[in-house]
């Protein structure tokens, strides 16, 4: 005889200084038995588990990364699976308890779109079951990168009482459209149509609406707010203070830096730095020939990255800065930078801070010791085998959104 199938099981897994939120769905599908695990701060829903064996009072499963295998065994009692996992030869106990049926979700969600011009825009809206008539969006960000990059974001944000959207940036996911031919101000329309989607089909006034954006998105908050004043609040997370060509060169740098001396760096530095301005549009073809020509026989050329000069799309984006909108920014902002951001470059925190700290009582900056461009931990892991968020990043943004409401901001 099996144990129920169809359960869902969560709690948290603690070892030393990490902790991650796991859940465990089981449930079967033509007589076979499927496992999914999901731990929403690692940004995985639903990995598929491998050599699955359940019995009346047990449960085995496998996940594999590139790098470990996990195996998982537990024993049900009750609503209790008192689980270990077991890496390497070291094993971890830790606890889940069922989710009864009855319990309500704290937040529900609702696939939605809306146009943008002639575009057609996908997203989803997560709706927490006791809002506080406060509503966040997620800004879309560079790259391929759908919304499923910031579902754990949107779940967060919601369970803390915030109606939260997100969305498939054009060209991406379900969207239509192509982000790679249009620049900032192009895509900032896309979320602009979506936060008044957002303020419309919610009943809520703008000044109940903050936006948040980490990286490329993080740059298009200020641009945002100058189009939308009306809007409560912003939450900026690695921002560059400076063009996002100087970023790319930046995260370039600290890349090769340990493979060239500190003059070869800068040499190699101003090669690369064309390159980038060729893509940009801002040098001519024949200009970046010559200058890749005269350093052909340099040894540091090998490290400077050349895409195929007929192939390259110009990308106006690296050309943009977002420091003109933080000057004139007049609405509360946070600010939140890692110590171990190898993207950004490293002055971006305190540059923002001087150009924008009489602006608002309400504004605040935080340095998070070692956190990396994505939030994640970078310090001394108790726990080594999986990612985790720093422990201060929700907190400090919950700390801000809180001070924000007391002070009728």
């Amino acid at each position: 005889s099996q144990h129920s199938i169809e359960n869902k099981y969560s709690g948290v897994f603690r070892y030393g200084n990490f902790s991650t939120e796991i859940i465990i769905d089981i449930n079967q599908k033509n007589d076979l038995n499927q496992v999914f695990f999901s731990s929403p701060e690692q940004n995985a829903y639903g990995i598929p588990a491998r050599e699955i064996a359940i019995e009346s009072d047990s449960i085995a499963f496998v996940l594999q990364s590139d790098f470990f295998r996990y195996e998982f065994k537990g024993e049900f009692q009750g609503d209790s699976l008192n689980m270990s996992l077991s890496i390497e030869k070291d094993v971890y106990p830790f606890a889940l308890i069922r989710s009864s049926s009855i319990q309500e979700e704290q937040i529900s969600s609702r696939d939605i779109r809306f146009r943008s011009g002639n575009l057609l825009l996908y997203g989803t809206l997560y709706l927490p079951k006791k809002p506080n008539g406060k509503a966040i969006y997620l800004v879309t960000s560079s790259g391929d990168q759908d919304r499923s990059a910031s579902r754990a974001e949107a779940q967060f944000l919601a369970r803390q009482g915030y109606i939260t959207l997100h969305s498939d940036k054009r060209g991406t996911g379900l969207s239509d459209g192509n982000w790679q031919e249009v620049g900032i101000p192009e895509l900032c329309v896309d979320d602009i149509r979506a936060i008044t989607y957002l303020s419309e089909t919610n009943g809520l006034n703008y000044s109940n609406i903050g936006i948040k954006g980490s990286s490329q998105g993080a740059s298009k908050v200020p641009y945002i707010l100058s189009k939308m004043p009306e809007l409560g609040f912003g939450i900026v997370v690695s921002c560059p203070a400076s063009t996002l060509l100087d970023s790319d060169l930046n995260y370039w740098k600290n890349r090769t830096r340990k493979e060239l001396s500190e003059d070869e760096l800068n040499q190699a530095a101003e090669v690369q730095r064309s390159v980038f301005l060729f893509i940009a549009g801002v040098i001519s073809r024949e200009e970046l020939s010559n200058q890749i020509e005269r350093a052909r026989n340099e040894t540091w050329m090998s490290e400077v990255w050349v895409p195929e000069l007929d192939s390259v799309r110009t990308d106006q984006k690296l050309n943009y800065t977002p420091m003109p909108f933080f000057e004139q920014l007049k609405k509360p902002i946070l600010v939140i930078q890692g110590s171990s951001d190898e993207i950004i470059p490293s002055h971006s925190l305190k540059t923002i801070q001087r150009l924008t700290e009489n602006n608002n009582p309400g504004n605040r900056y935080v340095e998070l010791k070692n956190a990396d461009h994505s939030m994640m931990f970078q310090g001394e892991s108790d726990f080594p085998y999986w990612p985790a968020l720093h422990p201060a990043y929700q907190s400090e943004m919950l700390k801000w959104l809180n001070q924000l409401e007391l002070s009728g901001k």
